[in-house]
């Protein structure tokens, strides 16, 4: 038996040393910095070690000596980019960051997106080329910002390696000269602007070739000779999807088809003056031919939302006249609006994707009534008529999709904590924001804050449904504050379609398809609002995946994920070399044997 069982364990030897493996590994790289001396600014380096675990996707950061608070949010930045870029649901691991240095370095974001470059070579198992340092702030869409003291920092860099990437735009810096000139007894300096070609300084002074990058995964390419693979995915919607939508188009065509009959018809009865009925026919005349032609392509969605546009027109239409020929304007308004209150419910549900719809609806009516009310006092009642018939579409439709609850597929299963969740949650959002409010002030920025503030109070309330699904509204907005700094709209729009398809593919997830679906209608006319809608069915897709414990993160393959730039001989020898003396040595024993 012995005989048969070294042979067994050589060639066991021969494959474990021809097959890579898939564990997680610590990866090593330097971080470029600047220290305060007496002197001014100085360049330094810290090394920073990524190791990651399995665990409840928590991010730990440890630093020697202590840096600033941004230096950990750029920790928790870099591993979120890591995991989209690769489409990972990174829940189950954590992720610690060590990261230590001889001097006592200013903190600052500089170093995120050299961390995420080693956070996406631990994930994928790759090692990184060492001699190669990068700085350079990482935003959420994965490119890479700029940075202050560069200069500093590649005279630091070139005592340890001979490549360094700076962000795009920087490799030209400005700085200041200083001039002395002797003046009687006095001595003046005197400080002037002056630009430097990085690229040429740094080739010239220290033999340092300098390049500048746009994203992390052009970095990665530099540090691994291994590109991040993409490909094309289709939006496949769901027979459960298809089945619910339909209902809700079939219901929404001839809810609007039977408002603008109405209007029409109480238009040629009207007397009202001819400004006015111009007004209202044009009302009145919208079509519905393209809410149709939708319909019969079998997108279901994009039908019912070109309805509901159209029937919010009819029903003004229908109200204005009725405002027009009535003399107590204020009356009939004020009457109107407590109708419509008194139709608002109390959203209800286990299913947390249909009361996140539904509570979305809800919202939209009274903020519309609030707008009405302003509106009456100040003895605009036209306006306020038009915010009231928009209160009461929006009603309509709420009322719809709460009367579909038996229709939604029971794929969620809340076995998580609530509250648990939803403070995560909304500690994750606090972070991004603290980290991206060090750079920029934007409406998506305000909106996001508005979100968090407002998940706040419902989780106080321990309203966690909508803490949850509130707090992954402000997570999306917080996440484009940061990317508008460095991406064109179509950039983005490509990037979030993409991330909310994948989403979409894994869960099936209802919520995810319909937002997903608006946003293609919007994409032709209203980029902006298309963007955001992607985000939103990117984030709101993983509800079942937040609300789940029984889900795993998925097993990661780096060959699915990843492709050689390039033959890397000088990788390959080595391991040739091993594998060949590995593979001599067990023939050498079978052969004694």
């Amino acid at each position: 038996m012995k005989p048969r069982f070294l042979l067994i364990l050589s060639v066991v030897i021969i494959l474990f040393s021809l097959t890579p493996t898939l564990a997680l590994k610590d990866i090593t790289t330097y971080l470029p910095a600047v220290q305060e001396t007496d002197y001014g600014y100085e360049g330094s380096l810290a090394t920073m070690t990524i190791n990651i675990k399995e665990g409840g996707g928590h991010v730990y950061v440890d630093t020697w000596p202590l840096t600033k608070i941004d230096t950990q949010a750029s920790a928790r930045i870099a591993k979120q980019v890591a995991c989209d870029t690769l489409y990972l649901d990174c829940s189950n691991y954590d992720f610690f960051y060590t990261i230590r240095s001889e001097a006592q370095i200013v903190g600052g974001p500089s170093g995120g997106a050299a961390m995420t470059v080693a956070t996406l070579a631990s994930l994928l198992d790759v090692e990184i080329n060492n001699d190669i340092l990068l700085t350079g702030t990482i935003n959420l869409d994965g490119s890479i910002g700029q940075v202050s003291k560069v200069i500093e920092k590649a005279e630091a860099v070139a005592e340890n390696g001979d490549t360094f990437l700076v962000p795009y735009g920087q490799s030209v810096i400005e700085i200041e000269e200083t001039t002395k000139e002797k003046s009687g007894p006095l001595v003046i300096e005197e400080k002037t602007p002056k630009k430097i070609n990085l690229k040429e300084y740094s080739k010239e002074h220290w033999n340092l070739t300098v390049k500048e990058i746009k994203t992390v995964q052009e970095a990665f390419k530099y540090f691994t000779d291994y590109e991040i693979k993409t490909e094309d995915i289709e939006f496949k919607k769901t027979e459960e999807y298809q089945r619910v939508m339909k209902k809700l188009a079939d219901n929404l065509l001839n809810y609007s088809a039977k408002l603008k009959r109405e209007c029409e018809e109480k238009l040629s009865d009207s007397k009202i003056g001819y400004n006015y009925e111009k007004q209202v026919s044009a009302l009145c005349d919208l079509s519905l031919d393209k809410a149709r032609e939708n319909y019969d392509k079998e997108n279901y969605y994009s039908g019912a939302s070109l309805a509901f546009s159209k029937s919010i027109s009819y029903k003004y239409g229908i109200n204005l006249i009725s405002l027009l020929e009535i003399e107590d304007k204020k009356t009939f308004l004020r009457e109107y609006l407590r109708r419509v209150e008194e139709k608002i419910f109390e959203v209800n549900s286990s299913n947390i994707e249909l009361y996140a719809i539904t509570e979305e609806r809800i919202s939209e009516t009274q903020k519309n009534i609030e707008i009405a009310w302003k509106h009456y006092y100040n003895g605009d009642y036209i306006q306020g008529i038009y915010y009231a018939s928009l209160a009461d579409t929006r009603l309509y439709t709420a009322s719809l999709w709460r009367n579909y609850s038996n229709q939604f597929p029971d794929y969620i299963e809340t076995t998580q904590d609530l509250k648990e969740v939803s403070n995560n949650i909304l500690s994750e959002v606090s972070s991004i924001l603290t980290y991206i409010s060090l750079t920029t002030t934007n409406n998506f920025l305000e909106k996001a804050n508005n979100f968090l503030d407002k998940a706040r109070d419902n989780y106080n309330s321990e309203n966690y449904y909508a803490a949850i699904i509130i707090g992954l509204k402000a997570r999306a907005n917080a996440e484009l504050a940061s990317e508008t700094l460095q991406s064109n709209i179509d950039y983005l729009i490509e990037l979030h379609r993409k991330r909310a398809l994948v989403s979409i593919n894994k869960t099936n997830s209802i919520i995810g398809q319909s937002y997903f679906e608006y946003a293609e209608i919007l994409e032709e006319d209203n980029k902006g609002s298309s963007l955001i809608y992607y985000t939103y069915s990117e984030k709101l897709s993983k509800l079942n995946q937040l609300l789940n414990k029984k889900i795993v993160s998925e097993e990661i393959e780096p060959e699915k994920y990843l492709s050689p730039v390039s033959c890397n001989y000088e990788k390959a020898i080595p391991f040739f070399l091993i594998s060949l003396v590995l593979c001599s040595f067990a023939g050498f024993i079978v052969g004694k044997l």
